[in-house]
């Protein structure tokens, strides 16, 4: 038997001011405090991070772990997260995410509607918001997720809403229906059961180093363990504008570090769907810097597949 119904496991490196806005909106959900805890995995942190956390002792149920600063290492910070862990399930998120009063609840409910298990994702708003940024900062109030989110709403423009947006749109957010569900699953809000990421493996650490790819490969172990990945709109999310690397900048760091953790993704697993996410992984990043969208990866792989059938019957 489980301690908690959901523990939230966040990464955090040396983002005191975010992580505190994070921690702020996990004391105010609408579960009740006794069914969750929050998990900090410090990645090496030098600033004030664990006195901050200590703050929270008193509001919520919430644990500190730390490793050394011995580079850019958020699956080991997350496997800390989930080795400490006593939720029945793990619900993922960033520091500098702020959760809507509801979030917690709303993956439980939605773990418990389906028959099977099921790796859940939440939405994000304002991921990706590039050279909008400055106009975010106007519209979110980072203490309060709930009325940021109905303002983000509002304006009804496309880079508020999740990057994987046109994906979910067009397949009427049935992601699970999908040949490559997987591709779309981002490591800054998702929730799967405890005892399954011990099944699988945890996080896989030979990707701390490089930025990229480790929640896809976490996403993939899933979806082979036969776990069905789905989308929660109601579980939501709001990303805080904070300064990033910006435009060509942005796109050349990513490229070369994600293109380095697809290769290695792909030579771990050697099959048809990791070969077509390597091949389409540029295009990938050059559609979230220049259309704020994901590339469809489940029509890329259908297309692939037929081509190779053509080219054996040939």
């Amino acid at each position: 038997m489980s301690k908690f119904l959901i523990s939230v496991i966040i990464p955090t490196y040396n983002r005191r001011q975010l992580l505190e806005h994070t921690l702020n909106s996990l004391v105010d959900q609408t579960m009740d405090k006794s069914d969750y805890e929050v998990v900090i995995g410090d990645d090496g942190s030098s600033d004030d991070t664990f006195e901050m956390v200590k703050t929270f002792e008193d509001k919520i149920n919430i644990r500190y772990a730390y490793q050394i600063d011995d580079g850019y290492r958020p699956g080991a910070a997350r496997n800390m997260g989930i080795k400490l862990s006593e939720g029945t399930y793990c619900l993922f998120i960033d520091s500098g995410i702020v959760v809507k009063s509801d979030c917690l609840e709303q993956h439980i409910l939605c773990h418990e509607k389906w028959e099977n298990e099921v790796a859940v994702m939440g939405y994000i708003y304002g991921y990706g918001g590039g050279t909008n940024e400055v106009e975010l900062k106007t519209l979110v109030d980072p203490n309060d997720a709930d009325s940021s989110i109905a303002k983000l709403i509002e304006t009804g423009k496309d880079w508020v809403w999740d990057l994987r947006e046109n994906i979910f749109q067009k397949y009427n957010d049935k992601i699970e229906e999908l040949s490559v569900p997987w591709a779309y699953f981002l490591g800054g809000h998702f929730s799967v059961k405890t005892q399954s990421l011990h099944e699988i493996g945890l996080f896989d650490e030979n990707f701390d180093g490089t930025w990229g790819n480790e929640d896809i490969d976490i996403g993939y172990r899933l979806h082979k363990a036969n776990h069905g990945i789905v989308l929660c709109r109601e579980a939501c999310v709001l990303h805080l504008p904070h300064e990033v690397l910006e435009g060509e900048e942005l796109l050349e760091w990513r490229t070369e570090q994600g293109t380095k953790n697809a290769r290695y993704l792909h030579k771990k697993f050697q099959t048809p769907e990791t070969e077509m996410f390597l091949e389409f992984h540029l295009k990938d990043l050059e559609n979230h810097s220049d259309h704020h969208e994901y590339t469809d990866f489940h029509e890329a792989f259908i297309a692939m597949m037929k081509e190779k059938e053509l080219v054996v019957q040939e």
